[in-house]
């Protein structure tokens, strides 16, 4: 008679967890979510369940919840959390008095207020607000802030493209677009002065560490100085070198 085996019992459990763990990881793009920084009054809003209450955040917290939930600060309070997909590490900021839902399939809501993300590695974003919606691909850092008109999108460093249903314009280290409410169509690309940005923004500086992509941005700031010397260098009669002109456009910081 053949020798049968039959595994104890925790065997079993334990290959259906093993065999659950990937499946349940194709679920959305992130393998987990952290909280890296609180700054104040920042909680995590369930949405998956109407009848659940947020919870206040705190330095260290693993979310485990199921997609759809949302991230909200208060006033004055800034969040920073961590989400690992794949082998890479991004990050997203909270502004103050913002909120940013977090749905699947690299799905974005951001309700109001700011926000910043920073990824290396190429990513697919469909973006949607009050009124309007847009799908963002690349992979940099990134600012978003929701306007009355629309949205409001800045890209800080790397190379991504932005695009609807009509029409996809590529963006570079300092441009900005609004997406309009009323169409989602994305404005042409205005260059607004990474280095003054980039010294101001509460999203950038506002933290106890720095950006992973803090020195690609500072390598765009410096790309887009030279690039924008160059193109507004000007000479009047016998000004000499030392008055050259130079425009700059400024933007308020998110």
């Amino acid at each position: 008679m053949p020798f049968l085996y039959y595994p104890p019992p925790y065997l079993h459990l334990g290959l259906l967890l093993v065999l659950a763990y990937p499946l349940r990881g194709e679920i959305g793009p992130y393998h987990s979510i952290s909280v890296t920084q609180v700054i104040d009054n920042c909680f995590l809003q369930p949405l998956a369940i109407k009848s659940s209450a947020p919870s206040r955040l705190k330095n260290g917290d693993k979310i485990l919840e199921e997609r759809p939930f949302a991230f909200g600060t208060d006033k004055d309070s800034l969040l920073e959390i961590e989400f690992l997909s794949k082998s890479s590490k991004g990050k997203f900021r909270l502004g103050r008095k913002s909120g940013l839902e977090l749905r699947p399939d690299y799905s974005l809501n951001l309700h109001r207020g700011s926000t910043l993300c920073t990824h290396k590695d190429f990513r697919e974003w469909k973006i949607a607000s009050s009124g309007c919606s847009v799908h963002i691909q690349g992979a940099g850092t990134w600012m978003l802030e929701c306007l009355t008109a629309g949205l409001k999108f800045i890209l800080l460093e790397g190379e991504m493209s932005i695009n609807n249903s009509n029409k996809s314009q590529i963006m570079k280290s300092g441009d900005l677009v609004i997406i309009n409410t009323k169409s989602s169509q994305a404005s042409k690309p205005i260059q607004v002065e990474l280095p003054l940005l980039l010294g101001t923004s509460r999203l950038i500086n506002g933290f106890s560490t720095p950006l992973p992509s803090k020195t690609r941005m500072i390598s765009a700031a410096h790309v887009q100085a030279l690039r924008l010397k160059r193109r507004y260098e000007a000479f009047v009669g016998d000004v000499s070198e030392e008055k050259k002109l130079q425009l700059w456009k400024l933007p308020q910081s998110p």
